[in-house]
């Protein structure tokens, strides 16, 4: 089922991406076009079972603006997690995601966005025992941004990430990772605020 989700979410990215293709304005001061580097810093929840408080996050992603709409990116994502029972316990979160924004006033300054992707999650303790968990899913986010200026935009962003534990790895680097018996479910959500160079 989960597989079947990314699929799909692969096939809607690159079939709105391709349609959604149109040349940049050369005069356009506030272009999508190009390169562009988004910090974040915000908090995230995760599921309920697993015990966990709600944790600061941080994002870091390198997207590529392919029309005045649409921005492809590829980031990463940490947040750490005290245990609900004893604090002392600390769980890192660690996401790696491929996707796709769209915005939905090109050329403005204040842009609201939709945003869909599929990635990959980690959960484990965070001095590397016990055991540490790998799923993978979809994820998707609304969001606004503003330009300060030419090179620089603000903004924040809601966003969920839909996917289950379906491998872990018992102890260090060194074993690999087994299916589990039973899927484990991992949806998280959080919110983020985004400083973005472009």
């Amino acid at each position: 089922m989960k597989k079947g989700k990314m699929i799909l979410t692969l096939a809607a990215l690159i079939a709105m991406g391709v349609g959604a293709a149109r040349p940049a304005l050369a005069d356009d001061k506030n272009s999508n076009i190009g390169l562009k580097l988004k910090l974040g810093l915000g908090s995230q929840d995760v599921a309920k079972d697993r015990d966990l408080e709600k944790g600061d996050a941080a994002s870091l992603s390198l997207g590529y603006g392919v029309s005045q709409r649409v921005t492809l990116w590829l980031g990463a994502e940490v947040s750490k997690h005290a245990n609900e029972l004893d604090a002392s316990i600390k769980s890192d979160f660690v996401g790696l995601e491929l996707g796709m924004q769209y915005k939905f006033r090109p050329h403005e300054k204040f842009r609201p966005y939709g945003k869909l992707g599929v990635g990959t999650y980690f959960l484990g303790l965070d001095d590397g025992s016990g055991v540490l968990l790998n799923g993978g899913g979809v994820n998707w986010a609304l969001g606004a941004e503003y330009h300060l200026a030419r090179f620089l935009s603000v903004g924040a962003e809601l966003f969920w990430k839909d996917f289950d534990y379906t491998q872990q790895r018992v102890g260090g680097d060194e074993n690999d990772f087994t299916d589990l018996p039973d899927t484990l479910t991992g949806n998280t959500r959080g919110i983020m605020i985004n400083f973005t160079l472009h």
